[in-house]
């Protein structure tokens, strides 16, 4: 539990569906010192009452509008479905609220570009939601390139999905369904935060493979920038065979780490041992041989993650919170939420998934 001194944020939770009711309510019970739900808004009533069950005194809309017009509502919650969400954070913001904006914050770059611009105006209340940030396993990726012990990072490998014969309105284009929104805006998200500047190239494949709708459920990304890293993305709804869901590749070693594991595999030179200078040759190599024969000397560890409770997803909350009530800057900035966006824009104007 984490003690502050400040008044808990006042927020209003909009959409009680996967993403508001099943994962932000849970969370933000972990938080009841920093947060307290006053109210939600959804048009199912039996969700409304779900969450009033343990927030008695949590007011209940059917309207969004009227949640939004509630002057007890300080931060607003949206969690709607992704084509609302550039107009939802409109509406609040031209209130004068707090908004916390689930991913993505919108549909193309056009509507990113206007939300940007609002917000600015609204003196900059808008907080996208890019909760990947902090995930375990993209958190301990970040530590073993930053520790050095790899060299020169040159290729990042990022792997996600399950066979899965999606038939919800995430898989229908007229809904804004597929991944590249769904799943691509916090992929590209953690791509960006490795890569640190902008990609100078960019390849992109959208399939449909299991899903049922008409929307892309495979997205397959190669991102290189003028550092020479590539980072090499795909999310597949029609995935059977495990691949390691991260393996970062230096010039003095390889990390890798599959999904839910609760450790990742470090294989490096040994820095203790230098490495005698060596030429190239134009002489023709001996018979079954490709260069000089070399026997190195490898490290391997197994390097555990964060066991729960220490770090996660939820944890991007606490920034929300230290925004509004600390006056500390927000790290996910509107720029790189927008840069986002413009890319994945890029990506399905060029598809059959436009």
């Amino acid at each position: 539990m984490i003690q502050t001194t400040r008044p808990p944020v006042k927020i209003g939770i909009a959409g009680l569906g996967r993403a508001g009711l099943e994962t932000h309510c849970a969370e933000l019970a972990k938080y009841s010192s920093l947060f307290k739900i006053v109210a939600v808004c959804d048009t199912i009533k039996d969700r409304r009452d779900m969450v009033r069950e343990s927030n008695p005194e949590c007011r209940s809309y059917r309207r969004y509008e009227d949640m939004v017009a509630d002057p007890d509502v300080e931060l607003v919650d949206i969690a709607t479905r992704s084509d609302s969400h550039c107009e939802d954070a409109i509406k609040a913001l031209k209130k004068g609220k707090w908004v916390n904006l689930e991913r993505p914050i919108c549909t193309d770059y056009d509507q990113a570009s206007v939300l940007r611009a609002v917000a600015i105006k609204a003196g900059n209340r808008l907080l996208v939601r890019q909760n990947y940030r902090y995930e375990p396993a993209f958190v301990k990726v970040q530590e073993v390139i930053e520790s050095g012990v790899l060299g020169d990072v040159y290729n990042v490998m990022v792997r996600r999905g399950a066979y899965n014969r999606r038939d919800d309105w995430q898989a229908v284009k007229r809904c804004s369904g597929g991944v590249v929104l769904s799943e691509g805006s916090a992929l590209l998200d953690q791509a960006m935060q490795l890569m640190r500047t902008p990609p100078i190239k960019i390849w992109a494949d959208l399939k449909r493979v299991a899903a049922v709708g008409d929307a892309e459920d495979y997205m397959h990304l190669l991102l290189s920038n003028q550092a020479g890293l590539t980072v090499d993305l795909k999310y597949s709804g029609g995935c059977v065979s495990d691949e390691p869901h991260f393996r970062v590749s230096g010039s003095k070693g390889e990390f890798t780490l599959h999904h839910g594991a609760e450790k990742g595999h470090l294989k490096y030179l040994d820095p203790k041992n230098k490495l005698p200078r060596r030429r190239a040759s134009v002489r023709t190599p001996p018979l079954g041989s490709f260069g000089t024969p070399e026997e190195l000397s490898w490290i391997q560890e197994d390097v555990p993650l964060k066991t729960v409770g220490e770090s996660g997803m939820d944890l991007i909350w606490v920034h929300v919170f230290n925004a509004i009530r600390e006056n500390i800057n927000y790290p996910v900035t509107l720029e790189s939420a927008v840069e986002v966006m413009r890319i994945l824009s890029l990506i399905k104007k060029e598809s059959a998934f436009a």
